[in-house]
């Protein structure tokens, strides 16, 4: 059984946030955000397509489409209500 690596779990965290907080000042769109992120799970996908660190990948692949599904719903919380600032958003039970 492998073990998640700390480090790489801090960095995906910093990522995520950066992402919220680029997308809440209006530097980009949560549809660019979500791009991007999408980006990232069709390399990963493929990396586990090629069968390389397998079982890590599809782990990966997972984490990123947590992080998806939190911008897919903060593109509903903005439709339903537009006024509420939010904070940034980081992802949970990473452990």
């Amino acid at each position: 059984m492998s073990f998640p690596d700390p480090h790489g779990q801090v960095a995906l965290m910093l990522c995520e946030s950066i992402l919220h907080v680029l997308v809440e000042e209006g530097v980009i769109s949560n549809d660019k955000a979500l791009e991007v992120i999408d980006g990232v799970i069709e390399l990963a996908r493929e990396d586990d397509e090629m069968a390389r660190r397998r079982s890590a990948s599809r782990s990966v692949v997972q984490l990123l489409e947590q992080i998806a599904q939190s911008f897919a719903a903060k593109a509903l919380d903005e439709v339903t209500a537009p006024a509420v600032r939010r904070s940034p958003g980081c992802l949970r039970g990473l452990g």
